[in-house]
């Protein structure tokens, strides 16, 4: 006698396969969304302390204020030593002074003050929230 799966433990199987599906699906989108923001998280951090170290060393060989004038892609890669940031995410205005990161639909943009130094998240969106928490 040959022995076969029935047509219902067929079925059983694939709604056990199918709720399996529905409960890992929404898991699996929250946590790619919370790997792109911890990479963002890590490119601000990185591009901050960029601007501190490139103020400090110009201050040294007494250049002026020391912060850069801009965050265009190329002053970015200046001084981060190389860092390159990923188009997929972010944007950079034409004058530099701010910086755009999309994911999952929603923008936050980040603006730089070159007479501090700083770089805020100013719109205070949920999304800024996330990356600056």
């Amino acid at each position: 006698m040959k022995k076969a799966f029935t047509i219902i433990e067929l079925i059983f199987v694939i709604v056990a396969l199918g709720i399996l599906a529905m409960v890992a699906t929404p898991r699996l989108v929250s946590s790619k969304e919370d790997a792109e923001i911890t990479r963002v998280k890590s490119e601000i951090a990185a591009i901050r302390s960029a601007i501190q170290t490139h103020r400090g060393a110009n201050l040294l060989k007494q250049d002026g204020s020391g912060y850069p004038r801009d965050l265009r892609a190329t002053t970015i890669e200046d001084i981060t030593n190389g860092t390159k940031l990923s188009q997929k995410y972010w944007s950079v205005s034409r004058d530099g002074s701010e910086l755009n990161v999309t994911i999952g639909g929603r923008t936050a943009t980040f603006t730089y003050n070159n007479s501090t130094g700083r770089l805020t998240c100013p719109n205070n969106n949920d999304l800024c929230r996330k990356i600056e928490n």
